[in-house]
């Protein structure tokens, strides 16, 4: 079995291209700010608040299973948005922690797919548990679930579980064992929803798990999230080529209606002739016209 322990690097901040736990806390941030704005201009035009809740909480947010049938996107939004300001914050600094890690152990490409394949795993396994026998994990009417709950807990175990003697560094003389800082997180999102919203639990489950299913595939040498960076560094290489096609091709139509200016047909030289002549000479250049062609094009010159 292989294993992934590399030794710990010293403290520093990657570049923001490389640096997946920084842009983890600018799109959650982005989604936080978003989220609320609207909200606010909703009621700011007029709309009741309770409509707004209603509206906003129930297109973005975790409920029932029959609102989850209508709004199947609800899977991946509720860990983009959070209810409040200090819940964004504590799971912001949360991500920011095990991201930091898990980016030094395994490399910066394996952070953001295991965050959002632990939302989506966390959220397929709170909708189990909606039904289980009980209504344990059932929400009272009016509430939702929101939060990054499920993509924290993947990146704790999958970085706990690749590499449990790491240490989350603050600074070059100053560091915390990573297993402390995933032990009182979980400890502290128990105590926390245990007794109000124990769907959160359920999320934390799901994302726990998907980060040991990851951090296990790494370690015997599968990349599980590389195919995302691949796809799109692919679709980015077409995209470019169709630009740089298109740049070129209105390069041609201009060099071929400046050349067209010089040239005007006559008697026994049509302007489809010169225009086939011109295309050459823009796909091939001027030395690739024949003795004839070069004659024909003297002669249509003004």
């Amino acid at each position: 079995m292989k294993t992934i322990e590399k030794k710990q690097k010293p403290f520093a901040i990657p570049h923001y291209d490389e640096n997946a736990a920084l842009q983890l806390i600018v799109i959650t941030s982005i989604t936080y700010i978003a989220f609320h704005f609207t909200k606010v201009l909703f009621l700011v035009f007029g709309r009741e608040k309770q409509e707004v809740i209603h509206l906003m909480y129930s297109n973005v947010g975790l409920q029932s299973i029959e609102l989850f049938k209508q709004k199947v996107w609800t899977l991946l939004t509720y860990g983009l948005a959070h209810h409040g300001f200090w819940e964004w914050v504590s799971n912001a600094v949360w991500i920011y922690c095990f991201a930091a890690v898990l980016q030094q152990i395994a490399g910066y490409k394996q952070v953001l797919p295991l965050f959002f394949y632990g939302l989506l795993v966390g959220g397929i396994v709170y909708f189990s548990g909606l039904l289980l026998p009980g209504n344990v994990f059932v929400l009272q009417e009016g509430q939702y679930i929101m939060g990054a709950y499920a993509g924290v807990a993947a990146l704790a175990v999958g970085a706990v579980v690749l590499s449990p003697k790491s240490r989350f560094s603050l600074s070059d003389s100053f560091s915390i064992p990573l297993l402390a800082m995933v032990a009182i997180y979980f400890v502290m999102t128990i105590a926390a929803y245990y007794e109000t919203k124990r769907g959160v639990l359920l999320l934390s489950v799901g994302g726990a798990l998907t980060g040991l299913l990851v951090a296990l595939l790494l370690r015997n040498g599968y990349q599980p999230s590389l195919w995302i960076y691949d796809f799109f560094e692919r679709m980015q290489k077409r995209f470019e080529r169709i630009e740089d096609q298109s740049l070129i091709q209105r390069e041609h139509r201009k060099r071929k209606e400046v050349l067209q200016s010089f040239y005007t047909p006559t008697d026994d030289i049509t302007q489809e002739q010169i225009d086939e002549l011109l295309d050459k000479i823009n796909e091939k250049g001027y030395a690739s016209l024949t003795r004839d062609e070069k004659d024909m094009l003297r002669r249509a010159s003004n």
